[in-house]
């Protein structure tokens, strides 16, 4: 394996942690989750690395009032969730990233609400059997019972088996789900599990996906098995390495000084004595459906793939590939990529096909997690084409090819406009494998291409939460991203299909002609600057007016949610624009006054103030309209 893939161990994605000031409002819920996450994290302040956090944690850990209030609003969150009769991804994904914070009552309470909505629906509710499966993954020590797991296994399993006559993607979302519970039951010793109504018939149903022609659900059916089937069981040498010591709350683990993860060589060796245990069951799979010959496009080859795996996805006994694969979900959750390579290229059972599955899979939804870092996104790339192309090591297995190049396809295909090179750098890794290897294996490449990277995507560790968000709601905060997307639609229509020249300036009017510029550039450098006002000068009809407003679609281009909003300006139609300009706009614009109170007191602003000639000013605005001081708008002009 080359060096440049995962040269090394890299912490866990944080956020950008801005304390609140006591009894003010919080920006997101990621935020209240950080606080909270930070108060009940058992840390000394000293292991706090990030100062600012350190200094709100000291400050925050003797005030009870303020901890009773971040406690209450995370509980009013979820009366609002609960309060809603539909609940989509964006709220599930909201409650989800605060359930690690929850107090114990919350969380069982949050993980009810879940299973009551999936048993109620008539149809299945794909959103909430994802927060449940996501809820319980994430769960600590203590959070749930043994009997709170089982009645959730049985109610999944339940609706898995009454699923058959629906899609695919269904029973594999159902599926995935019940890996997930099986897997939280696995490292909770749970032993309560009746064999009669639940082990059994989930073992015989999952035992009937081997037959599907789906490889994506027989690959998820073998998982849910080798979970099933070390869940009655004592505890293994590896379930007691892999045991988790805690709860993931998202943006914390970069904060606070590392914590010790898995023991890699005691996990090792717990692997190897599985494997020897298996070594006179079975023999490892060489050369069986291996070639390349007759290779078809994906969706057609599921049998082949049970036949391929018949070994590797063994529905009658337990397989090391499963504790392999719980080890490197442990390794990567902790951001130690070095002992994840090392793990996957020396592991035991590092030839078995669902084992190479697994990995593939957990690399393509590295190398889509926008929230790693370019190194570690890069890595997860080019180590799926070294398994692609090295067949010496890896083996030929014609499916585990196949679902790479549907990862790297998917990861290829831009979504709408999103701006992200390593869809560019997934692409050129597909071009590059297409030259790789004899006619049959580039035909089989051309094939893949053609088909497309299935109906499956990859799962990531998070995604947008709606705007009102739940907890914009709970602080009576009202919803100004609507009203701002719809102020970007209607400026962006009204510069459609103009045609634009990008003018050149130089510094002063006094400044030689020769010594000029690209304007929009200059402009840029001021806007990422510490300045705060750029005077632009100019003859009439030199342009000044033109570039204002292509500066403004310019900067709505680039716009985020929760970013800096550009404000064009046109002076002289706004009545005394010394005092009180930006509201004055915002009213022009039909924003309403919570709106407006909302926007001055949560919100940054690019000032576009044009024709101030016309307007015969003889104040200065900046100052006269107080932009920067405390309590007043913050704004660049």
């Amino acid at each position: 394996m080359a060096k440049h893939v995962f040269p090394r161990n890299v912490r866990p994605p944080t956020i950008e942690f801005n304390p609140p000031e006591p009894d003010s409002r919080l920006s997101d819920t990621r935020q209240l989750a950080c606080c909270l996450g930070l108060l009940q994290a058992d840390i000394e302040p000293e292991g706090i690395m990030d100062l600012t956090a350190r200094n709100w944690v000291l400050n925050t850990k003797n005030d009870s009032d303020e901890k009773e209030r971040l406690k209450s609003m995370a509980t009013d969150v979820i009366r609002a969730f609960k309060g809603d009769e539909f609940k989509d991804a964006k709220s599930v994904t909201e409650v989800v990233i605060l359930a690690p914070v929850l107090e114990r009552d919350d969380f069982r309470y949050l993980v009810k609400e879940f299973y009551s909505g999936i048993d109620q629906s008539g149809l299945l509710d794909i959103h909430q059997l994802e927060g449940l499966a996501r809820l319980i993954q994430g769960a600590g020590p203590g959070d749930l019972d043994s009997d709170d797991l089982v009645k959730v296994l049985k109610l999944l399993s339940t609706r898995l088996r009454d699923t058959h006559q629906q899609s695919t993607q269904h029973v594999y979302q159902l599926t995935s789900a019940v890996s997930r519970v099986l897997d939280a039951m696995a490292d909770a010793s749970v032993k309560e599990l009746n064999r009669e109504t639940i082990h059994e018939p989930l073992s015989a149903y999952l035992d009937g996906l081997k037959r599907s022609s789906d490889p994506y659900l027989v690959y998820q059916a073998a998982y849910a098995y080798q979970a099933l089937m070390c869940v009655p069981d004592d505890e293994s040498l590896w379930q007691a390495t892999l045991r988790h010591t805690g709860k993931v709350i998202q943006g914390l683990s970069g904060l606070v000084s590392a914590v010790k993860g898995l023991d890699l060589n005691g996990f090792m060796e717990g692997l190897g004595r599985i494997q020897d245990g298996l070594a006179g069951a079975s023999k490892i799979v060489q050369g069986v459906k291996t070639a390349y010959e007759g290779a078809v496009a994906f969706g057609e080859s599921g049998q082949g793939f049970f036949e391929c795996l018949q070994e590797g996805l063994s529905f009658d006994r337990k397989c090391a590939w499963y504790a392999a694969l719980r080890g490197a979900d442990s390794l990567i959750r902790d951001g130690s990529f070095i002992g994840f390579k090392k793990l996957v290229c020396e592991v035991p059972c590092r030839s078995d096909v669902a084992f190479q599955w697994g990995i593939c899979q957990r690399l393509g939804e590295i190398a889509a997690n926008i929230e790693c870092n370019g190194e570690t996104r890069h890595s997860a790339i080019v180590f799926l084409g070294e398994i692609y192309q090295d067949d010496v090591v890896w083996g030929n297995h014609t499916n585990v090819k196949q679902w790479i190049l549907s990862i790297l396809t998917q990861l290829a295909s831009v979504p709408g406009n999103t701006a992200d090179i390593f869809y560019t750098v997934a692409e050129a890794h597909l071009q590059e494998l297409g030259k790789h290897g004899d006619a049959k294996k580039q035909e089989l490449h051309r094939l893949c291409r053609e088909k497309g990277h299935g109906s499956y995507p990859l799962k990531l560790g998070s995604s947008e939460i709606g705007s009102p968000s739940l907890l914009d709601r709970v602080q009576e905060r009202p919803d100004v991203e609507g009203s701002i997307r719809q102020l970007r639609r209607q400026r962006l229509k009204e510069r459609e299909k103009i045609v634009y020249i990008p003018p050149q300036a130089k510094a002063g009017l006094q400044a030689s002609d020769d010594i000029r510029f690209p304007l929009m550039e200059k402009v840029d450098e001021f806007l990422a600057s510490d300045q705060q006002v750029f005077l632009l000068l100019g003859d009439s009809g030199a342009g000044k007016s033109t570039f204002n407003r292509e500066l403004e679609c310019h900067l709505w281009l680039t716009y985020k949610k929760g970013g800096t909003i550009p404000l064009h300006i046109n002076l002289p139609a706004i009545d005394k624009p010394e005092h009180d300009m930006i509201p004055k706009q915002l009213r022009r614009c039909e924003f309403t006054e919570p709106q407006i109170r909302e926007l001055k007191l949560h919100h940054k602003f690019t000032l576009i103030c044009d024709g101030y000639d016309e307007s015969q000013q003889i104040h200065n605005l900046y100052t006269s309209n107080r932009l920067n001081q405390q309590g007043e708008w913050n704004a660049k002009m």
